[in-house]
């Protein structure tokens, strides 16, 4: 899907459910964009289907879940391997999230938790192990983070939300 195939429709659902999916109907959202709910229920499995909504995630304190140690941890892999191996690092226990980064070295940064030190340690040796070189371990200390929220925002009449 190309970027000139995302109308103000779609950048107006999209905008609406940055700002929360889970409470969004497609009735409420459809009333906001001027659109009915079938609309908005076609058009929003084909955003998912041609890949610009990726997912719904919910955001978690893991210190308030038990998982006590939160990592930021930059990483380098070889630039030929680093797309194929986003997978594989996903899925080694504690590891949360892996993002692919433009440069030659630390070309990896990853999220890990763990509810001890002990299994922060195992899951660097199984980073280590697959070959991942760790550049550099932070301990993270808090998070905040929001959606682009401008994205369609003047195509979502937000005063109707009930």
């Amino acid at each position: 899907m190309s970027p000139d195939e995302i109308d103000n429709v779609d950048k107006g659902i999209i905008y609406l459910l940055q700002q929360d999916a889970r409470k969004r109907t497609v009735a409420d959202i459809g009333d906001q964009v001027g659109v009915s709910s079938s609309t908005v229920t076609n058009r929003i499995d084909r955003l998912e289907e041609e890949g610009v909504i990726k997912g719904y995630h919910t955001i978690v304190d893991y210190t308030k879940a038990g998982l006590g140690h939160h990592l930021l941890v930059t990483a380098t892999v070889p630039i030929s391997e680093r797309a194929d191996r986003v997978d594989e690092i996903m899925e080694i226990s504690g590891v949360v999230s892996v993002r692919e980064l433009l440069s030659s070295n630390a070309n990896l940064s990853l999220e890990l938790v763990g509810h001890s030190q002990d299994g922060i340690e195992e899951s660097l040796a199984e980073l280590d192990s697959r070959g991942v070189q760790i550049e550099r371990v932070e301990i993270m200390k808090q998070e905040q983070a929001k959606p682009y929220n401008h994205f369609g925002q003047e195509f979502a009449d937000e005063d109707d939300v009930g």
